[in-house]
Parts: structure tokens; sequence; C-alpha cells
């Protein structure tokens, strides 16, 4: 399967590897860049201190060139850079999930123009491979994340299992047990609300074979019979008060993982950074235990294996600047504080990768990259459709999952 390919290379290439305005402005700057990241979860706190250190330090050896950095959360980035678009207010560089929409439009440089080559030769060659529209790379990637089975220990341990559920079955037995047990607990915590619906479910639908994009058809599927069943099972879930309440409602930071922090749910979807939000977020108690997710009958579970980018827009003509910035965030040094500064997700250079692969914090995520699956990131139209899973799929476990999921499947056919 393509995105499965992706996920063991990218194994594999560790093994051999082993919101807010921010600049510094002068009078004699030549060049003045802006730059729109996300802001990623790290510690709790935004990255607008990172951005701001970066842009001093690179003014104070470019003088010739400025960067303002504009912090956006991932609720808002998407329909902010759209606008600035827009409205004639064109980025040079932004940072976020997406690319190919942008790279379909005629919009971005290629990667090769914007960093040096040793820069472009130090990147992993899978997460290239993964940056591409049309065969050539035009994305930067920044960083990934694998996901994992995340559990309080305790909890678990109250509720008197000792076995992990590896299939839908045996976790909706276990799901029953936690809540005879344990009133007032959540077995599972399911975040589909609209700032990553569109993750949450396709781990649940990649363990049922189910896809959001068919490469072999070449079409839209998030209507296949494989992800109406998952939604029905989730349903099921949710009718029997195992999840909490309106997981449609419930976004991932401040519903799901608040209520993991809080020893209110026993399992979770977790990332690279779950671990230290939980520390920064009154977490740091919870005995967390991980795993891999649950799969239906004769599939194998998944990880979602994500990967974000540096994009650069050529609108403005400031290349040369950019390459100079860009090349400046991959410097080893900066590029290891902005992986700290995001919250300690998997490097996406050869240079990082070595020490990442014997990190005890990442190390249970690279093993699961083997079995990634990639949101379909190289069609144009993916970050519209994403847009409308976030906002709709959770939907299909409190309402009818067909009527739903035909809904969406519509809206994909039609975007662009």
């Amino acid at each position: 399967m393509k995105k499965k390919t992706r996920g063991a290379a990218i194994a594999a290439a560790f093994a051999l590897a082993t919101s807010m305005a921010i600049g510094v402005t002068t009078s004699h700057a030549a060049t003045t860049l802006t730059m729109i990241a996300a802001d990623y979860p790290g510690d709790g706190h935004t990255q607008q201190d990172q951005w701001n250190d970066f842009a001093t330090r690179f003014h104070a050896a470019n003088p010739d060139v400025t960067v303002n950095v504009i912090v956006k959360s991932w609720n808002d980035i998407d329909q902010y850079v759209a606008t600035q678009i827009a409205s004639g207010q064109t980025p040079d560089v932004v940072n976020k999930g997406d690319y190919s929409a942008p790279a379909a439009a005629g919009l971005l440089y290629p990667a090769s123009q914007i960093v040096s080559p040793s820069t472009l030769a130090d990147i992993l060659p899978t997460f290239l491979n993964n940056s591409k529209y049309n065969g050539t790379v035009y994305a930067l990637p920044d960083l990934a994340s694998a996901r994992a089975l995340f559990y309080n220990k305790d909890l678990l341990a109250k509720a008197g299992i000792k076995t992990l559920p590896t299939t839908w079955a045996s976790l909706q037995t276990t799901l029953g047990i936690i809540h005879r047990k344990l009133p007032g607990i959540y077995g599972y915590a399911i975040p589909l609300g609209p700032e990553e619906a569109q993750a949450e479910f396709n781990i649940w639908a990649g363990g049922n074979g189910g896809v959001y994009y068919d490469y072999t058809a070449k079409k839209w599927a998030l209507n296949s019979a494989a992800n109406i069943a998952t939604a029905t099972y989730l349903k099921g879930l949710v009718s029997k008060g195992y999840t909490e309440p309106n997981p449609e409602k419930c976004d991932r930071t401040a519903c799901a993982q608040a209520l993991f922090a809080a020893g209110k749910a026993v399992f979770i979807n977790g990332s690279v950074f779950l671990g230290s939000w939980l520390k920064a977020n009154g977490g740091s108690k919870i005995n967390v235990g991980t795993g891999s997710f649950v799969a239906a009958p004769k599939h194998k579970p998944v990880t979602l294996g994500v990967q974000d980018y540096f994009t650069a827009y050529s609108k403005n003509g400031n290349q040369a600047g950019i390459k100079k910035w860009m090349d400046f965030i991959y410097q080893p040094e900066n590029y290891a504080k902005f992986l700290v500064a995001a919250g300690g997700f998997i490097p996406a250079t050869k240079s990082a990768g070595a020490k990442a692969a014997s990190d005890p914090a990442l190390a249970p995520f690279i093993k699961l990259l083997p079995n990634a699956v990639f949101y379909p990131g190289d069609i144009a139209s993916w970050n519209a459709v994403k847009g409308n899973i976030q906002q709709g799929i959770g939907q299909s476990v409190t309402g009818d999952p067909t009527s739903v999921l035909n809904g969406l499947q519509t809206q994909a056919l039609a975007a662009k």
C-alpha cells in the first residue's frame, strides 16, 4: 500500500541515520520577509519566543534581511493564510500542514530554490518524497510525528484490566468494564472536534482498511463501506457512554488531552509531544503507558504518520532572502531549538535523525512508523477536503454515519 510504504521507509531512514507578529525592524533592511507559522503545542507555551529569537539572531547575521513571523493556532492558520493571499498580502514563507494546493496553483518556489544544496541533502529522502507535487518537491518537511495509544496504567489496574485490547471487539469489552467499575471515568476520549478530527478518524478507519483517497481508483473514498463501518462502530461506543459526550465538539487539546491529564479518560490517541504537554498542564502524575491502536477483524492496526512543511511563495520575488532564512532555520543548532520549542517531534533531517533513533521518548513512535498511513497531501484538493472533514465527520458518530459520510464525499468530489 502506497502510504504504508512511506512509513516503512521513514523507519528505515532513521535506522540508517542512527498569534503575534515577531521580528526586528531596521531602516537599512533591503528585504522584509513575512512568515506565517503554526503554533506547535510544545510545552504548552506559544512559539513566539522561539521565532523572536530566530528573527533577532538572523537579522544580526544578515542585516539586509528582516523577518516578521506571525504565529497562528492550528485552528486559525489555514483560513488566515487563505485570507492573506486573497487580499494581496501573500506571505513569503508558511509553516503548516499542507502544500499541494498552492503548488498546483503555481504559487510556490521548488524546494531546490529555497535552500542550499547542503541543506537539502541533509533532509531525509523519504520526507522529501512525501513533499512532491507532480514529481517536484515543493515543500521542505519541518518535522514529523506518529501517533500511539496512550493509556492510564493506574486506572486500568483499578478496573482489573491486565491486557491491552487489540481488536474492536476486545476494546468494546474493555470499555464496558471501565464503564461499570469506574463511574465518572471515560474509557476512551475521542476528539472529533474541528481541531484535528481528520487525524482521529483516519486512525480508526485505517484499522478497518479505510482511506480518505483511493489511489488505485484515483478518487475520494470518504463514504466507502470501510469508513461507514468505522463510524458506525464509534457511534456504538458513544451511545453506550464509553466515550466523552459529544465527540464532535471535543477538540484534541482542550478536551481530550485535558480529560486525560485530569485522570478522567483511560485511553487517548497521542502524539510525541503529549508527554511534555501533560507535564505542563496538570498531568505530570499520570502513570502513562503506550501501545498500538486496535483494529477491526481481518485488519492490522495502523498509526498515523504526519509531516508538516515550510513552503515559500514566489509572488514577492524574495527568493534570495528566503534561501538565507531557510538555511538559517535548518542549521543544526537552530533546528534543534525549533524541535524543542515544538515539543519533541521526529526530526526531518539526517543529522538530527541519529539522535532521535536512540531517544527513549521518540523510540516508541519510530517503532510504529512501518505501519503508518499518511494523509493524501499530494492531492491538490486535500486542504479543502480536510477542512470539511474537520467540521463534519464528528457528526457521523452522533447522527447517521452513511448520510454524513455521503455528504462529505459529495463535498470532496466538488473540492478544488
